[in-house]
């Protein structure tokens, strides 16, 4: 089982920006570049299925018959939630790091769609540290659905709440709320309306519905959809649940019977969620698994994986290892882009390197200070950003000697940006490969958090050419930057700060 360890113990000129990821032309690249000197640059024989079919090895694949839809804005995000919400039939799955506490017109819907019809049932996960962190009104996600479950029944209404093997014991009553969630979270973002699965990077709360830009990609599949809602409900089964109880929060939360808790026995609590959560990706594989023979360049495929390396589960990580090897690969030969995004520039160690390393060209696209989430902190928080673009002009600095490795950021004024994935469009003029969903590719993603992607490979041009729009319109709004102006925007930052590097690569 591949990735499966069993444990024992400002101002923006968008033609310029996207002019080469322009569908009219390649991209534009000084004339001696090492992709330039290749001998060989004319189209690959092969076509994108059979260049990515080692990724369909050790996952389940979907072969996805209806059309995909692909969001562009936060505000259809959030109508796209309300209609999967007030449509659905037999059930509501909902995976995020958090529910916003002002989010009681969601909530409503989620008790009006009770309401009506009494055999539909709602699942909701969700991280228990940042589930249960109270806001100045003392209101957290976790009091605001625990009246659904005293209203509708755990039969009906389950909310879990999963806790990090990594924070137990003393250390979890010394970290305060916020500085808690360094450890490790639960941080899928799934939304599950019967067959329609909304696969994000988003959470749920209003500046994710407003002007916080992420990615969403709506998938319509019996199977693909059955797979994300048993995958929440076996996270589900070592998570911690949410009944009505406590007077002073308003809720309790409780462990299932005959499970660790991770606060009091992370050892056995991990023994336990590495077996349920092997036992889930082994069947998942075997079921929804294909014969590379079987793929036509007509099938849309998606991918999912998953990520918990604290458990022993490295599934994403390997399906990455695995990418950049191939278009490595491919690039040696032939001409080759890709694209990368992060809410952050904390790219881990092994993904810069994958970078730095591949024959492709690669842009990187990250929040610019502006729209960091941390920009109007307040505290030490402030200081992020600043810390962001130290890691960012030391990367720059490492990638002097290409030309063709560039770093854009996000600038949308009064947006902050938080969006992730991967663009490949290999020596084509359309996208060939996008992933989607929560990892940020820092050190986080890999060893902290709770991950799931999905990698979809388009077997039409109209779905290429719709990934290919969101891709322009990020870039639209992004803004290429040096080196040198990066080290002008480091220049003066003090000592103490370049200290938290560490930190903050492997806790932000």
């Amino acid at each position: 089982m591949n990735g499966i360890r069993r444990l024992v113990l400002q101002n923006v000129r968008p033609r310029t920006l996207c002019a080469h990821y322009s569908a009219r032309a390649a991209p534009q690249r000084p004339k001696q570049t090492r992709l330039s000197a290749q001998s060989n640059l004319g189209p690959s024989a092969m076509s994108a299925h059979q260049v990515f079919a080692p990724l369909t090895k050790g996952c389940p694949v979907f072969k996805i018959s209806q059309p995909i839809t692909v969001l562009r804005e936060p505000q259809q995000f959030y109508k796209q939630l309300i209609h999967g919400i007030k449509h659905a039939q037999r059930h509501i799955c909902l995976s995020s790091l958090y529910i916003g506490s002002e989010e009681t017109e969601l909530v409503a819907e989620l008790k009006n769609a009770l309401a009506r019809n009494t055999k539909l049932q709602v699942r909701v996960l969700l991280d228990c540290l940042r589930g249960t962190r109270t806001d100045s009104a003392g209101m957290s996600s976790a009091a605001l659905l625990a009246p659904l479950v005293q209203q509708f029944g755990e039969e009906r209404v389950q909310v879990f709440m999963y806790h990090t093997p990594a924070l137990s014991g003393l250390s979890k009553q010394a970290w305060p709320q916020r500085y808690n969630e360094t450890f490790g979270l639960q941080h899928i973002k799934a939304y599950i309306f019967d067959d329609d699965v909304i696969i994000s990077g988003a959470n749920l709360s209003r500046d994710y519905f407003t002007n916080r830009q992420d990615r969403y990609m709506r998938i319509s599949d019996s199977q693909f959809s059955d797979y994300f809602v048993r995958l929440v409900s076996t996270i589900g089964q070592f998570s911690f649940r949410v009944l009505n109880g406590d007077q002073a929060t308003g809720y309790k939360l409780e462990m299932a019977d005959g499970v660790a808790d991770p606060t009091r026995d992370p050892r056995e609590f991990v023994r336990e969620a590495n077996e349920l959560m092997a036992q889930f990706l082994h069947r998942a594989e075997i079921e929804h698994a294909v014969e590379a023979g079987s793929i036509s360049e007509h099938d849309t495929l998606a991918i999912p994986t998953v990520q918990m390396r604290q458990l022993g589960i490295t599934q994403d990580e390997s399906h990455m290892r695995e990418f950049f090897e191939l278009v490595h690969a491919f690039a040696r030969n032939y001409k080759s882009r890709s694209l990368m995004a992060s809410a952050y520039f904390n790219f881990s160690d092994q993904y810069k390197r994958s970078v730095l390393d591949s024959a492709s060209r690669w842009d990187l696209l990250v929040a610019s200070p502006q729209a960091n989430g941390f920009y109007t902190a307040q505290g030490i928080s402030q200081y992020i950003p600043d810390m962001y673009s130290i890691i960012e002009h030391e990367f720059a600095h490492m990638a002097r000697a290409r030309n063709d490795i560039s770093i854009e950021e996000y600038m949308r004024d009064g947006w902050t940006f938080h969006g992730k994935g991967v663009w490949s469009y290999l020596n084509q003029p359309l996208p060939q490969l996008t992933m989607i969903g929560s990892p940020n590719y820092g050190y986080r993603s890999i060893y902290r958090d709770l991950e799931a992607q999905v990698t979809v490979v388009p077997g039409n041009t109209q779905l290429q050419k719709d990934i290919h729009q969101e891709a322009l319109g990020l870039l639209a709004h992004s803004k290429i930057v040096s080196q040198d102006e990066l080290k002008q925007r480091t220049r003066g930052s003090p000592l103490w700060l370049r200290g938290l590097k560490p930190f903050v690569m492997k806790k932000m």
